[in-house]
């Protein structure tokens, strides 16, 4: 019994689709904009002594989403899982606008368009006189901006997620 190729192996630049679009992508998108709320939540939760809880949330979220090679706490997990909540704060601010600005714009101004523009005259608009070339031309940009961004979101979420194997943990997933 043979099997088929799969669709990676046969079609050319797949690989890089599905850097583009495959659930990488996706988890690295969600950590993103996953990692503030929780970042939010843990600075105050850890500065009131509930650092268990905070180092619980914030290595749950770097191991599911990114795959963190995060071991058991270290000693003196209190400092280091404050320190986390601290420093990873900035990069997570930065991580999450980035990354909701530019799934809004794809979804809102790319493949919404007709949607978003519904009743306009569209006959001034980049693509135009027509809907079709309108939502044509503003879809080419949105895919433009998720070629150019998504290497940030990932350099972000790369940043994070060596900061949270460096502090939250040993270093090796137990």
């Amino acid at each position: 019994m043979t099997t088929a190729p799969s669709i990676a192996t046969t079609v050319p630049g797949s690989a890089k689709l599905n850097w583009l679009l495959g659930s990488y992508t996706w988890r690295r998108s969600a950590y993103a904009l996953a990692a503030l709320p929780v970042g939010l939540v843990s600075l105050p939760l850890a500065l009131v002594g509930r650092s268990a809880t905070t180092h619980r949330l914030q290595r749950g979220l770097a191991v599911r989403l990114l795959d963190a090679p995060i071991g058991e706490p270290a000693r003196g997990s209190l400092v280091r899982t404050l320190a986390h909540s601290v420093l990873a704060l900035p990069l997570q601010l930065l991580a999450a606008g980035l990354t909701g600005v530019l799934w809004a714009d794809v979804l809102v101004r790319g493949l919404c368009y007709p949607l978003a523009e519904w009743g306009n005259d569209v006959s001034k608009v980049w693509g135009g006189p027509t809907m079709a070339g309108a939502w044509a031309a503003h879809f080419a940009v949105g895919v433009l901006t998720l070629a150019i961004l998504l290497p940030l979101v990932r350099l972000l979420t790369n940043g994070q997620s060596r900061l949270a194997v460096r502090l939250l943990g040993t270093g090796s997933k137990g």
